[in-house]
């Protein structure tokens, strides 16, 4: 898990971010041609997402780890129905936690990056089930690859209350240190993560499922064009980063305007935003987001 010098270094760069990716228009990208998907191959089109995010290990990374059991979820069943007067979906709240967390050191197998236990993610799984609520397992890959961290989590991703969510901040090369350098993913990693997705729905004859890409920064994702739409799965583009409400606006817009994915998502920062959107200021965003993210 990250140190807490990592995660401070990790917030003040979300913030930097922000306003890089503003000034990045410049960036070409072709957006990926969004088309209304098939009746019963989405989630999203009917819903609206609200997650938790962080890990129960430690406070540091997000409002999942602040708190535990029943504090925990009668504060997320709240914030997800502050949602339900600003849309006319029907809202799902989520546990978001960082599955595979970066590290700011190589580790045994030097893939910078910790593989969160069986036992936490089952327990939050059960938590989840229990209170009618889904599951994203997020992933920040340090050195390792988008493909094995996926098929790791495999039995996990086998359940259909199961999303996934990429962190592309934390996915760096072999001359890289997370932490210190933002990371990037290509389409291939996006493409196949969502093929697996896709697998194992039609092998399992499960619902539709969720795939969660952040961004804040434009440079983030370079063949962001060559993301293609996967049946079965709702690729969610989710704009990062915390600021004003005029500067995540603007980085909203941004990242949206460069290339846009199935459904859009905006993050929330309790503690770091200034100015905290409330639900209706959030459903007022164009394009209208489908996923929120509290950390």
């Amino acid at each position: 898990m990250m140190s807490r010098d990592a995660t401070v270094m990790f917030i003040v760069r979300v913030a930097v971010g922000v306003v890089v990716g503003a000034a990045l228009l410049f960036a070409q990208a072709r957006p990926m041609s969004v088309l209304p998907k098939p009746a019963g191959t989405s989630v999203l089109d009917t819903h609206v997402l609200v997650t938790w995010y962080g890990n129960p290990r430690t406070g540091l990374m997000g409002v999942l780890g602040e708190r535990k059991g029943s504090e925990r979820v009668a504060g997320l069943r709240a914030q997800a129905d502050a949602y339900s007067g600003a849309t006319t979906k029907t809202v799902l709240a989520a546990y978001e936690v960082v599955a595979v967390v970066a590290q700011c050191t190589a580790g045994n197998d030097t893939k910078w990056r910790r593989r969160e236990t069986d036992e936490v993610l089952r327990g939050l799984l059960d938590e989840a089930h229990a209170n009618g609520f889904k599951l994203v397992l997020d992933i920040q890959p340090g050195r390792s690859t988008v493909a094995e961290e996926v098929n790791a989590l495999r039995p996990f991703l086998a359940d259909p209350d199961v999303y996934l969510a990429l962190d592309p901040e934390f996915a760096v090369s072999d001359c890289e240190i997370p932490g210190q350098h933002i990371g990037e993913l290509s389409a291939k990693d996006i493409n196949g993560a969502a093929a697996v997705l896709n697998q194992i729905i039609t092998a399992g004859h499960l619902p539709p499922k969720v795939l969660i890409v952040h961004q804040f920064r434009l440079d983030m994702l370079p063949d962001k064009h060559a993301i293609t739409r996967t049946p079965f799965v709702d690729l969610v583009l989710m704009m990062d980063g915390f600021g004003s409400q005029a500067l995540k606006k603007s980085s909203y817009k941004a990242v949206m305007d460069q290339g846009m994915l199935d459904f859009a998502g905006i993050k929330l920062f309790y503690k770091q935003d200034t100015g905290l959107f409330a639900p209706t200021q959030v459903m007022a965003l164009m394009p209208r987001p489908s996923v929120v993210i509290y950390q």
